[in-house]
């Protein structure tokens, strides 16, 4: 897929995400759902109807433009499109359609929707949208990192997006023997177990904000924290394994895989981490 293509296909889904956003928050105040769903938490069991309304969604808008485009969704399972899609398509939209559900349905503001290009397993281009706030944090492979606003929902006009350290937080995910080592150095908070709307980051696009400097997870997946770990490195950060070794996952995306991750806002930071880990 050459640039022009790529930017084509971001532009079309750039508008299709504000107006999932749009549909997601104005049902938000009265927001019902089926029973919680497999999990080991309730972070993860957490289902509502606009997870499975704006999958079908975008879902609808892909067929629309394109029927040879694939598709893989968080709720595939649930959807009534999932068979319309080739399953051996070239070019393939990955999507979560709300993530932090936990968050939406406790009326709650850093959830998010995220959608990545992959092309021939390639993952080319990873896209964070905050309806709440009406900012994007996007990369693509072409393109780098990039930000912008809702009011104005394309590429050509967006600026340029980098990574923040400097808060000395490292947000975590069935990580503990991750918090154990840091102590002392940073602050650190399990996403879960911790969480407490307002005084506890609760949305990895802080990274850029300068409000945490580092996640770290067990078993996290591809499919949302994978694609913030692209844009994150696309803006100047570091991704990888918790031994060092870099994301093998973004030359061979598998939206269902889960592996550990860390992602850190800086170099110096990754660095001091895995030193601390040993």
């Amino acid at each position: 897929m050459d640039r022009q293509a790529l930017e084509s296909l971001l532009d079309y889904y750039l508008a299709v995400l504000v107006t999932a956003g749009d549909y997601a928050l104005a049902i938000q105040p009265d927001i019902a759902g089926p029973d919680a769903k497999d999990g080991i938490n309730a972070w993860t069991q957490a289902l509502t109807d606009a997870d499975i309304a704006v999958q079908n969604y975008v879902e609808v808008a892909t067929l629309a433009h394109d029927a040879h485009l694939g598709f893989f969704g968080e709720e595939s399972a649930q959807s009534a499109n999932s068979g319309y899609f080739d399953p051996a398509a070239v070019t393939r939209i990955c999507l979560d359609p709300i993530n932090g559900t936990f968050l939406y349905k406790n009326q709650q503001d850093g959830w998010d929707i995220v959608l990545s290009i992959v092309h021939e397993r390639r993952l080319l281009a990873a896209i964070s949208y905050m309806p709440a706030s009406g900012k994007f944090y996007l990369a693509s492979r072409p393109h780098g990192a990039l930000t912008g606003s809702r009011d104005f929902a394309r590429v050509a006009a967006m600026q340029s997006l980098e990574t923040r350290g400097g808060s000395d937080v490292c947000v975590t995910y069935n990580a503990d023997h991750v918090s154990a080592a840091l102590a002392g150095q940073f602050r650190c908070f399990d996403i879960v177990r911790d969480h407490k709307p307002g005084a506890v980051p609760d949305n990895l696009n802080q990274l850029f904000t300068g409000g945490v400097d580092a996640f770290a997870c067990t078993q996290g997946d591809l499919l949302d924290w994978g694609a913030l770990a692209f844009v994150v490195e696309q803006a100047g950060g570091q991704a990888s394994d918790l031994g060092g070794a870099g994301l093998q996952g973004f030359d061979d995306f598998d939206p269902q895989a889960q592996t550990d991750m860390l992602i850190a806002a800086t170099p110096e930071v990754h660095s001091r981490i895995i030193a601390a880990l040993g």
